[in-house]
């Protein structure tokens, strides 16, 4: 695994801006598309675990195959790596990593809560990010060394610096009746020494709002390579912290993250690591 953001990482800038000048030019046909495709797919009605599960692949199919279709007419020696059709082969230096609907069930069910993720690797390293909003008509845009910006304004992280007036936000992993103790144990202690805990079913759209200093924190797990390849360029660039839940950089591949704005990182790692060391001797 590689380092998500090195400090001394050379790219060519050039070519990374063409990149990111071409996604934003295809911005309104991909949000158009996304935001058809949930009004055909959304369901006010109940139904079978498999029939949601269905519209959650036809939804992440059909946005990945828009973004990879130009990606590959436009960009042909690029790898390309997405959370459906995996890995696709290229002969040059720059990688594509996709994650096409980032809170798919959220999207089936008309929730306007969902991201699609667009990240620029260069030589396995994360240097340019692009996330779309369709529902909420934002983008979220970085590149490494040159800022973030939503809808072309600079963000940055919030200035809190205490976790009690902290608001922090976090997803129940996939494995949540595995863990269901340690999460459960995790949620109180932030519930009674921070501001507040929210969830989205999206942590692409959370990263996205500690970027923008909406939210103090988050702490995830059973985080994927697509969650974190555009986001991490973002939040860096918007002046936040990303690491491992013991406080190590995060490494690329790895499946758990705490972001944060900086200030309150070191509150929020003592408390998981608290709760992490009374587990470990029980």
């Amino acid at each position: 695994m590689s380092s998500i953001l090195s400090p001394n990482l050379e790219f060519p800038i050039d070519e990374t801006h063409r990149r990111v000048a071409y996604i934003k030019s295809k911005i309104s046909q991909i949000s158009e598309a996304a935001i058809k495709l949930q009004k055909d797919l959304r369901t006010g009605r109940a139904i079978t675990d498999s029939e949601e599960k269905e519209r959650m692949l036809k939804s992440d199919l059909a946005i990945e195959d828009i973004l990879i279709k130009n990606i590959q007419k436009n960009f042909p020696e690029d790898l390309i790596l997405s959370e459906e059709a995996g890995h696709l082969p290229g002969t040059g230096n720059f990688r594509w990593v996709i994650d096409p609907v980032d809170g798919s069930m959220n999207f089936v069910r008309g929730l306007p809560l969902y991201a699609i993720s667009i990240g620029i690797e260069y030589r396995e390293s994360s240097v340019a990010g692009i996330v779309v909003l369709p529902a909420f008509n934002d983008v979220y845009i970085a590149i490494l060394g040159e800022g973030a910006s939503k809808n072309g304004v600079p963000i940055s992280v919030s200035l809190t610096d205490k976790l009690s007036n902290a608001m922090l936000i976090t997803s129940f992993p996939t494995n949540r009746k595995e863990v269901i103790g340690e999460l459960m144990s995790e949620l109180s202690a932030f519930v009674a020494s921070g501001r507040s805990i929210r969830r989205t079913g999206s942590v692409v759209l959370d990263m996205c709002w500690v970027s923008e200093g909406l939210i103090d924190g988050l702490w995830e797990k059973g985080i994927k390579i697509w969650d974190t390849s555009a986001t991490s360029v973002i939040l860096h660039e918007a002046g936040g912290k990303l690491t491992d839940l013991n406080g190590v950089a995060f490494l690329s591949g790895q499946s758990e993250i705490l972001a944060s704005n900086g200030h309150l990182h070191k509150q929020v790692l003592e408390v998981l690591q608290k709760i992490k060391k009374g587990y470990s001797l029980n």
